[in-house]
């Protein structure tokens, strides 16, 4: 039986509606959501996306988030000295043999500005960040690539593959980013980066979150983790700033 044209464009609008506010869905999700099959959703992908208003990703889709997010080299230069800072404070937990995760935020990327002069022997660097590959290839640090899906404008790999490919490591020290921090804890946008993220904290030693200070109280879609997780914030936000947003200074680090 052939589907009433408004019927299809009603359904149409609830799964752009659905990916405009989860940022990204995968098939099998798609298909629970909406009640259809897996062609019907494909069709209404393909439809979606030729109308410009999602785009694909393999396996499911992406609204236009990354194409309004800043791209990474747009963020980079922005308070750089203030991101120095932040990632000073995990070179003392860096020692001889330790294997060290970097994030894909630009934040995280500021530790790896800092190692080539570091010279921490048998350092293991382990990241998706394609910036941080570029730069410390051929420094000397010994440098392990997760696999996963480009997303090019962020210059970072996600996706299941890099999340299995996390599990096969055992990780000393994890530097993540993030876009929000509240009292509910850590947030990002792209449930894929949280997902990555969560890898590494299951497979860490100690977690740390690098945030300046205008992330505090900011609040995106995805939860990375509440505070009983047991990250460790490290920001330049004052007591004052902190407080004011109900959120515990236990486990700070000190800048």
């Amino acid at each position: 039986m052939r589907v009433p044209k408004d019927v299809v464009e009603a359904r149409r609008q609830l799964l752009a509606d659905l990916l405009q506010n989860q940022r990204y869905l995968p098939l099998e999700q798609i298909c629970i959501r909406l009640s259809i099959s897996a062609a019907t959703a494909r069709r209404d992908l393909s439809e979606l996306e030729r109308t410009g208003r999602i785009r694909r990703t393999p396996g499911g889709a992406l609204t236009d988030f990354s194409d309004k997010f800043p791209s990474f080299s747009e963020r980079l230069g922005r308070d750089s000295d203030r991101k120095n800072a932040l990632a000073r404070q995990v070179l003392t937990h860096l020692v001889s043999g330790s294997t060290v995760y970097i994030d894909g935020g630009t934040t995280p990327f500021a530790l790896a500005r800092l190692l080539p002069e570091a010279e921490i022997p048998g350092l293991k660097v382990v990241t998706n960040s394609l910036p941080v590959v570029e730069l410390l290839s051929g420094s000397g640090v010994s440098l392990h690539i997760l696999g996963g899906d480009l997303v090019a404008r962020q210059s970072l790999l996600i996706g299941e593959r890099a999340v299995r490919a996390m599990q096969d490591w055992k990780i000393d020290v994890s530097v993540l980013g993030a876009e929000g921090v509240t009292k509910a804890g850590f947030w990002n946008s792209a449930p894929e980066v949280v997902a990555l993220q969560k890898a590494a904290m299951e497979n860490s030693k100690k977690n740390f979150v690098l945030v300046t200070a205008e992330k505090i109280g900011h609040r995106t879609g995805a939860l990375l983790a509440s505070w009983e997780a047991g990250l460790r914030l490290i920001t330049d936000a004052t007591a004052r700033q902190l407080a004011g947003e109900d959120i515990p200074i236990t486990g700070m680090e000190k800048i």
